[in-house]
């Protein structure tokens, strides 16, 4: 009778998730605005080429469209546990939408130059890093703690589709008009404003988020960061996790890099060389998909196991003798689709665990050591093909992640259950919520 009344009141309430139109609203609202993002990411650098013939200037938009703004997720993590993240966001849209709607306007009318692009991309990238900090919470606030498990399934999802479209739809757009990226992207910011207004008043009350006194607030961040650190210090799943997670990214960006070059050397046509990474986006699409079918009670395995299979993965790519582009496309299709499970089960892991009022900050320190990884491992690639070639590069990263699939295995944190709901990976009750300001 037990186990049939669990079983009725787990089926209400992925009833209940299934009809709730604010989620839905919420995910149609940041993926439109994702997508504008994506977009526009390929716009800029193509703009600039279209204006100034300059591959040099164009790299430093590109630059600027994405290094200033590993600097304002501390405060942005900060900042939005602080305050309502459903406003955050809703401020973060519309100040992006006014800073793409700038450039449309100087690109109808001739008056776009180099130093406004890289102002736009400094300012508008930085906003984004609010959004996304905020978007957990306010997933929280309109989803059940025990259904965060599917809606995170479909952010992931989310995530690698637009990725998949993004780029691609930048280019058809650009190729019509220089000004169409941008203008559907600011169309895609009011889209998600417009979202986010209709759904604030008629939020799931499942886990609002309290209420910050305006008297307690303060422009101090260390206390706030602390206490987020301490968290952090007693919770070796999140501890450990967070630096696979970065370290998995650093090893798919040097790994990239490893393609570039041996493609180049061995006169790989682009277009095969694009085929080749965008099966990483596509296996994470495909995991995404996959791991909504899966029982939730193998989710604390995923980590694990996306380590272990890129350990074999990169041991098969140094067997056949490095990056050759069917192997390449096979091994990224599997980093992609495992990639996507880990991330799932993180991801899903903090929504269930972390004290709703510091939710931001955690995930902007991950988002910051990721973030870092995605810069330096490109870098990390070059150093090691002009080193030591493809082949040997590629074991050289075989080696580092097979130590850290080591690590997985044998870390006493990682074997804890660890995404049964409401239970931390020790195995103890979720800490405490810890005041998100200091006096």
């Amino acid at each position: 009778m037990v186990g049939g009344a669990a079983a009725a009141r787990s089926a209400a309430g992925r009833a209940r998730f299934a009809d709730d139109g604010a989620f839905r609203l919420l995910l149609l609202g940041s993926s439109v605005s994702l997508l504008g993002s994506r977009v526009t990411a390929i716009a800029y650098p193509m703009l600039v080429l279209y204006l100034t013939g300059s591959p040099v200037a164009a790299g430093w938009v590109a630059f600027a469209a994405t290094a200033p703004s590993v600097l304002a997720y501390i405060p942005a993590g900060v900042w939005v546990d602080r305050t309502d993240p459903w406003r955050a966001i809703l401020l973060s849209e519309i100040g992006r939408g006014g800073v793409i709607g700038t450039v449309v306007i100087a690109v109808v009318i001739n008056r776009a130059g180099v130093p406004l692009l890289i102002v736009a991309a400094v300012i508008e990238q930085t906003l984004e890093v609010f959004s996304v900090v905020a978007e957990p919470r306010c997933v929280g606030s309109v989803v059940p703690r025990n259904e965060t498990a599917s809606a995170f399934v479909r952010i992931e999802a989310r995530t690698h589709v637009v990725t998949l479209l993004g780029r691609p739809l930048g280019g058809f757009l650009f190729g019509l008009a220089p000004v169409l990226p941008f203008l559907s992207d600011a169309m895609s910011f009011a889209f998600n404003a417009c979202a986010l207004v209709g759904i604030r008043n008629s939020r799931s009350p499942w886990r609002s988020a309290p209420s910050v006194p305006t008297a307690r607030v303060s422009w101090r961040l260390g206390p706030d960061v602390r206490d987020c650190l301490r968290w952090l210090c007693r919770n070796g799943y999140v501890r450990l996790a967070t630096v696979l997670c970065a370290s998995t990214t650093l090893t798919a960006q040097a790994l990239i890099m490893v393609i570039l070059g041996g493609a180049h050397s061995r006169h790989v046509p682009a277009f095969m060389v694009g085929m080749v990474l965008a099966a990483s986006g596509a296996g994470g699409a495909v995991g995404s998909f996959v791991a909504s079918r899966l029982p939730a009670t193998n989710r604390k395995y995923w980590l694990k196991v996306q380590m272990c299979v890129w350990g074999v993965m990169l041991a098969v790519l140094a067997a056949v003798g490095g990056p050759t582009s069917g192997w390449m496309a096979v091994v990224m299709l599997v980093l992609g689709f495992t990639g996507a499970l880990g991330n799932i089960e993180v991801g899903t892991y903090l929504m269930q665990n972390v004290a709703h009022t510091m939710l931001a900050r955690v995930t902007s320190i991950g988002r910051l050591m990721s973030f870092g990884a995605c810069a330096t491992g490109p870098v990390l690639g070059g150093i090691l093909f002009q080193h030591y070639g493809a082949d040997r590069a590629v074991v050289v990263l075989f080696i580092g992640i097979t130590v850290l699939a080591c690590v997985s295995l044998a870390a006493p944190s990682m074997r804890a259950e660890c995404t049964a709901g409401g239970r931390s990976a020790e195995g103890l009750s979720p800490q405490p919520e810890i005041s998100a300001a200091q006096p």
